[in-house]
């Protein structure tokens, strides 16, 4: 059995829930799950910013959107705007990356999460609304960071993207949002001196996808001159030690194992996770008023492609 830190990640959460997830496949994508499938297509690509857009409008066409209050259209291009901008920062940074292969360490296979930058140095990257120690130290002690670091026996420096908090069906933050001076439309984002006066009613609030004719490059540039994109990608090197704790997630991986195996649809509800994150994506399910299972709501789910019988698949 591969091994990864989402499955790990979902058997903690709810054994049931891991069993619906090595079935089933929602038919659905919230808009951080889309964000971070074309952020990590196009941190890969040879144009970061062009991959980015691409992939949320192949995401879009394959899978409904879960929406609120936005229309579809827009959410997309907003999606796809933010994961190339996010891409083309974090390529300047990083340089080329790769996505770190599966390997096979005391037994244990395991399909990594992390990218790895031309000179070997790999990399966690999350995406938050924003960071602050509790954040940061969740990020640390959960299975995409200890999970990487017991399987591969290396380091890793985790990067946390800053995006902002959503509201509106946006994300609110200079990666997405400007302003544009009255007169001469010139793009800022923060006072560049001290004096204790803000930017007036004149100033024009726009949309990073709303003005495709300023250049990422531009943007950059500006959120740099203005100081604020160093707040928004912050890095912290965590290195590999030969300690109890490594040595704990170890163990932990084999149990999982057994655990896994042992997983079933008929395995009891842990209702303290159903709303956590955003909320468990088989709560329909779990929580219908008569007793179903995910193959009963054929409009929310379908069966994973592997898993279905080969004549169907003819």
């Amino acid at each position: 059995m591969i091994l990864s830190a989402e499955k790990l990640w979902t058997l903690d959460s709810c054994e049931r829930r891991y069993a619906y997830s090595q079935r089933y496949v929602l038919k659905s994508i919230s808009t951080l799950g889309m964000l971070y499938a074309a952020l990590e297509s196009a941190l890969v690509a040879p144009d970061p910013e062009q991959e980015a857009k691409d992939a949320t409008m192949r995401i879009a066409a394959s899978q409904e959107l879960v929406l609120t209050d936005i229309n579809r259209v827009m959410a997309v291009r907003h999606i796809g705007y933010l994961a190339g901008i996010v891409a083309v920062a974090l390529r300047e940074r990083m340089g080329l990356l790769k996505k770190v292969q599966c390997c096979t360490k005391d037994g244990l296979e395991w399909e990594s999460g992390l990218f790895e930058t031309e000179t070997g140095i790999k990399h966690r990257i999350e995406l938050v609304s924003h960071l602050d120690d509790d954040r940061l130290r969740g990020i640390a002690h959960s299975w995409r960071v200890v999970g990487e670091l017991a399987a591969l026996e290396e380091g890793l420096t985790l990067t946390a993207v800053v995006i902002g908090p959503q509201r509106g069906g946006r994300r609110h933050s200079e990666w997405s949002k400007g302003l544009l001076h009255p007169q001469h439309h010139g793009l800022r984002f923060a006072r560049r001196n001290q004096k204790n006066v803000g930017f007036n009613d004149t100033w024009i609030k726009v949309w990073r996808e709303q003005q495709s004719d300023i250049p990422t490059e531009k943007w950059l540039t500006e959120m740099k001159r203005d100081g604020v994109l160093d707040g928004l990608i912050l890095s912290r090197d965590i290195p590999f030690k030969e300690d109890n704790r490594t040595a704990s997630a170890k163990r932990d991986m084999v149990m999982a194992i057994k655990a896994m195996k042992g997983a079933s649809e008929s395995s009891p509800m842990r209702r303290g996770s159903c709303d956590d994150w955003g909320g468990c994506p088989f709560a329909p399910a779990c929580w219908n008023a008569t007793p179903a299972s995910p193959a009963d709501l054929p409009r929310l789910y379908r069966i994973r492609e592997q898993d279905k019988p080969v004549e169907a698949q003819a």
